[in-house]
């Protein structure tokens, strides 16, 4: 049994959504130039990387990160699909049904594993790659968000390419933010069910089957609507 991290690590090539900037890594002092110790600082958005995006980021009145108890980030009961995904593809819930019939009620975190993440590897060489990987990226359809708040009890789900939101289709993705996060998805009803939390931009390559548990630790940051994380996941060895 051994722990495995299912987030990116940043740095200065980290992609962002719509190929935005703003990661700024540097070494104000250095051993090597005469300084008595290294150190560093570092400025970015807090939607960079592996991050959860919490209820306030589409909901004013949603809990915002740092409103969760510790106990909200370790999941116990995790459920892992693997499906395959077309650039700028919408995930309908037609795809996802069947599956999704599958998961156990108790579950808590749902990991969708797509091998987009294949687009995102050597980002500093292949730009081509790195390209599709943020301008075309797949997303899901508001209907999947629905479902689960209605369905299950899953407090958080997790997938390998940059954001909920296909880029291409931006309308549609803001409209799907609000479906797993928002009381009020369509500005006027109260939703059935609890927020789905969504953590973006994982690193799924190295697992094909469900972690034991999954701990999430987000960067506390007060009042903000979302966070960069480092993900520890439990893997059986058999």
């Amino acid at each position: 049994m051994k722990f495995v991290y299912l987030n990116h690590t940043l740095n200065r090539y980290t992609p962002l959504y719509g190929n935005s900037s703003g990661i700024n890594i540097i070494k104000v002092r250095q051993i090597l130039q005469g300084d008595t110790s290294n150190n560093t600082e570092v400025s970015m958005p807090l939607h960079s990387g592996t991050h959860v995006d919490a209820s306030y980021h589409f909901d004013n009145e949603g809990k915002k990160i740092s409103d969760y108890v510790a106990d909200f980030w370790v999941f116990n009961h995790v459920y892992f699909i693997e499906i395959n995904v077309e650039p700028s593809e919408i995930i309908l819930m037609a795809r996802l049904e069947k599956e999704f019939e599958k998961i156990p009620y108790e579950s808590d975190f749902l990991i969708v594993k797509t091998g987009f993440e294949k687009y995102r590897n050597n980002v500093t060489t292949a730009k081509s790659n790195l390209d599709v990987y943020i301008m075309n990226n797949p997303g899901f359809a508001p209907e999947v968000g629905i479902w689960l708040r209605q369905n299950r009890k899953i407090r958080a789900i997790g997938f390998d390419f940059i954001s909920l939101t296909s880029y291409q289709n931006r309308d549609l993705g803001r409209v799907a933010h609000r479906a797993f996060l928002s009381s009020l998805p369509d500005g006027f009803t109260k939703f059935v069910g609890d927020p789905v939390l969504i953590v973006e931009d994982m690193k799924l390559s190295e697992i094909s089957k469900a972690p034991e548990q999954v701990i999430i630790a987000p960067l506390l940051v007060e009042n903000a609507d979302g966070a960069p994380v480092t993900i520890f996941a439990k893997m059986s060895s058999t």
